[in-house]
C-alpha cells in the first residue's frame, strides 16, 4: 500500500498523473471495444436469406424451395424443367451418334493437318468399280437398278335408282355394284385400251334405248358392257312391278402411269373375293349369270382385260384345256397367275 501512494505521490509531483489516467481509460476501453467488434461481426455474418425474411421489404424475386413438398402433398416429386427427364432411345442414339460423329469428324481433320496440311478441296475419287488398292473393296458402291414401273386402274361410277345416285370411289376390280347382297353388275376390270371399263350385268338388268351404249348381244338380253369415261347408262330390273328406272355414270376411267413396283403390286392385288366367287361359280355350274366372263381374259402382269378372239386362237385344240391354255392370260375372276 506505502508503494501505491509513493507511486501516487511521484506522479503528482512530475505532473504525470493524465498521462496515467489515460492508461487506465484505455486498458479498461479496448477490451470493451474488440468485444463489441466481434458481435457486430457475427450480425453481420448472417445468411441473406434469413436478413430478407426479416426485413421489413423483402425480394419479389426471391425464390424458396420447400422440401417437404413431395413427401404428403400427393403430387410427387419435383422435377428441374429445364433438364430432360425421360430421353427415348431413338433420341438418346441420334444424340451419340451426333457426338460419334463430330468425333470422327475432328479426328478425321485432325489427321490430315498432321499428314502435312489440309486436303486439297478438289481432290479426286475412285470411280465405282474400280480398283483403288486397297484390296478389300469396301469402298466401292454399286448404282442401284431403277424401280420396274407399272400402270394403274381407276374407275368411278354413279350408280342408284334416277335422283338417287350413289358414289362409288376407284372401285375394286370384280367388285359387285350396289352390294354382294344386291348384285346389279360385277365390273370386271378394264381393257387394254386403258379407257373401257368392262360390267356383266345380272339376267335382270334391261338396258334402256336412251343409252349412251348398248349392251352385248342385246340391250335385253345383257351379258356385258362396255363404257367409258362420261357414259351414262339407264335401265330396270326385270320383274319390278314399280317399274322404277335406274341410272349408272361412269365419272372416270383413267389409267395412271409409271407408278412404283410396290404400288402396283398393292393395287393388283385389290380385288373383290365374293364377285370372284360369282364368276367362278357362274362358269363352274353353267349358269345363265355373267355368261360374258368368258369373252374376256385377266392378264395378271398389267392387271387388264383382253377379249377373246370371237373364232378362238385359230387353231384345232385336242382338248378344252389346250384351248384354255392357248387364250392368253387367266380367267377373269383370277387375281394373280395362282389363284
Amino acid at each position: 500500500m506505502n508503494a501505491v501512494k509513493s507511486l501516487l505521490r511521484d506522479l503528482v509531483e512530475r505532473r504525470l498523473w493524465p498521462v496515467a489516467l489515460l492508461l487506465v481509460v484505455a486498458a479498461v476501453a479496448v477490451p470493451v471495444y474488440l468485444s463489441r467488434s466481434s458481435n457486430d461481426d457475427a450480425t453481420d455474418a448472417t445468411p441473406p436469406a434469413l436478413n430478407a425474411q426479416v426485413g421489413p421489404k423483402s425480394s419479389k424475386a426471391a425464390v424458396s424451395l420447400d422440401d417437404t413438398a413431395s413427401e404428403s402433398d400427393g403430387l410427387g416429386g419435383v422435377k428441374n424443367p429445364f433438364k430432360q427427364q425421360h430421353a427415348s432411345k431413338d433420341a438418346q442414339s441420334d444424340t451419340s451418334s451426333g457426338s460419334d460423329s463430330n468425333k470422327s469428324s475432328s479426328s478425321s481433320s485432325g489427321d490430315a493437318s498432321s499428314s502435312g496440311g489440309a486436303a486439297p478441296s478438289g481432290g479426286s475419287t475412285t470411280p465405282s468399280g474400280t480398283d483403288d488398292g486397297g484390296g478389300s473393296g469396301s469402298g466401292t458402291t454399286t448404282p442401284s437398278e431403277p424401280k420396274p414401273k407399272a400402270d394403274i386402274t381407276h374407275v368411278s361410277l354413279h350408280l342408284g335408282q334416277v335422283g338417287q345416285l350413289a358414289t362409288y370411289a376407284n372401285v375394286a376390280r370384280l367388285a359387285p355394284l350396289p352390294s354382294a347382297g344386291n348384285p346389279l353388275f360385277v365390273f370386271t376390270g378394264v381393257l387394254k385400251d386403258g379407257k373401257t371399263a368392262v360390267l356383266l350385268p345380272n339376267s335382270t338388268v334391261q338396258i334402256g334405248e336412251e343409252s349412251d351404249v348398248s349392251c352385248k348381244p342385246s340391250n335385253k338380253s345383257c351379258q356385258k358392257l362396255e363404257v367409258r369415261e362420261d357414259d351414262t347408262v339407264f335401265f330396270k330390273i326385270a320383274g319390278d312391278a314399280t317399274g322404277a328406272q335406274y341410272q349408272l355414270d361412269v365419272v372416270t376411267v383413267h389409267l395412271k402411269k409409271g407408278e412404283s413396283a410396290k404400288a402396283a403390286a398393292a393395287a393388283l392385288g385389290r380385288h373383290s373375293k365374293a364377285g370372284a366367287a360369282m364368276l367362278r361359280d357362274a362358269h363352274v355350274y353353267g349358269s345363265s349369270e355373267y355368261q360374258g366372263a368368258d369373252d374376256y381374259r385377266f392378264l395378271p402382269d398389267t392387271g387388264l382385260l383382253e377379249r377373246v378372239p370371237e373364232h378362238g386362237t385359230g387353231a384345232t385344240a385336242a382338248s378344252a384345256g389346250d384351248a384354255a391354255a392357248a387364250l392368253p392370260g387367266v380367267p377373269v375372276w383370277h387375281w394373280r397367275d395362282d389363284a
